[in-house]
């Protein structure tokens, strides 16, 4: 994702059963759209950027944020079926499940969800130690995701946000060890959502630009995903501040297990956010170059509104008294930043 973790997942659209075409639509180029996510990762810090550690402080209205993805479970497979991580600056979580100082981030996560915001729980990250090993690992991390987060009666596992659940899981794969395994943790994940049909759950992904994609693109393939949040950035040949290649994604995942996603345009929410350095402020947009680009692909019915790297550097970003998560919340609302 970005920073430290560098390049290291939904209630406000139901998808579509559009046909995936990489033709846009005529006759819309109006970027005021109310059907646009505002997806923000929230959990890890760089580049001086620390996010406010209460989580619940990014679920107010004013803060204009749809989804929040926590991040990250860095560690998995190799031989352990239990995923393991930190997220945020107090909560973690040890290799054999158990976890320090989460209760109040699960407290948090259910105000998130009483003001209508949805929390997802990333996998992966630039930096961590994940492979999988085998069909056989892959399911028995999901089981074990499900377990520990999802909505169940199971007491056998740890669970270390209590009671409370997560709405999905986010795939965040930037190594390729056991890429072709992944669709069988994302299966068993998809079949234990069978089991909760009073509550909504989502499979996102946030794959990288380039096409293929060097680490996803199997996983995207052969699994079915709601939301790809594509980062948009770090990669000269595709990123926003060149010659961004969203219509591609749109042909990229058609005819796959994963057509009917609709996909975000990942950014770095500020001039540091991209590498952890202002080395990468080439790829941070100004707020009224975000609307523009939003207004230039405003068209294609896939596209789904924005994700942002990280609510800490969105903090840290204010212009006109709007941090970027709100800059991207007011274009959404009337097609242009504050």
């Amino acid at each position: 994702m970005g920073g430290m973790m560098l390049r290291l997942v939904l209630f406000a659209g139901l998808l579509l059963g559009t046909i995936v075409s990489a033709v846009p639509l005529e006759g819309d180029d109006d970027v005021h759209s109310s059907h646009f996510l505002n997806v923000i990762y929230w959990g890890q810090n760089g580049g001086n950027a620390i996010e406010d550690n209460d989580l619940s402080m990014y679920c107010v209205p004013e803060s204009g944020i749809d989804i929040i993805v926590l991040a990250f479970l860095y560690e998995h497979g190799n031989g352990n079926t239990i995923a393991s991580g930190t997220i945020g600056q107090s909560c973690s979580i040890l290799p054999n499940g158990e976890s320090f100082q989460c209760e109040d981030l699960g407290a948090a996560i259910k105000k998130c969800q009483a003001n209508g915001v949805k929390v997802l729980l990333s996998l992966g990250g630039a930096t961590g130690a994940y492979s999988l090993s085998s069909q056989q690992e892959a399911e028995a991390i999901g089981q074990h995701l499900w377990d520990a987060y999802g909505n169940t009666k199971n007491d056998v596992v740890h669970r270390p946000f209590g009671t409370t659940f997560v709405n999905g899981w986010d795939f965040d794969i930037e190594t390729s060890g056991g890429i072709e395994c992944y669709q069988y943790l994302i299966n068993n994940l998809r079949s234990n959502f069978n089991s909760d049909v009073s509550n909504e759950y989502y499979i996102t992904g946030a794959p990288q630009c380039p096409i293929p994609e060097p680490n996803m693109q199997q996983i995207i393939a052969n699994s079915q995903f709601d939301y790809l949040w594509v980062q948009f950035y770090n990669n000269p040949s595709c990123s926003v501040n060149g010659a961004i290649n969203f219509g591609s994604w749109v042909t990229n995942i058609a005819g796959t297990a994963s057509s009917n996603a609709k996909i975000l345009i990942g950014l770095p929410a500020s001039p540091y956010a991209a590498t952890g350095t202002y080395d990468g402020a080439q790829y941070y947009l100004q707020p009224s170059a975000l609307a523009a680009l939003l207004r230039e692909f405003t068209s294609y019915p896939q596209l789904g509104g924005v994700m942002l790297w990280s609510a800490g550097f969105s903090d840290s970003n204010t212009n006109n008294g709007c941090n970027y998560a709100q800059q991207a919340r007011k274009i959404f609302n009337t097609g242009s930043p504050c």
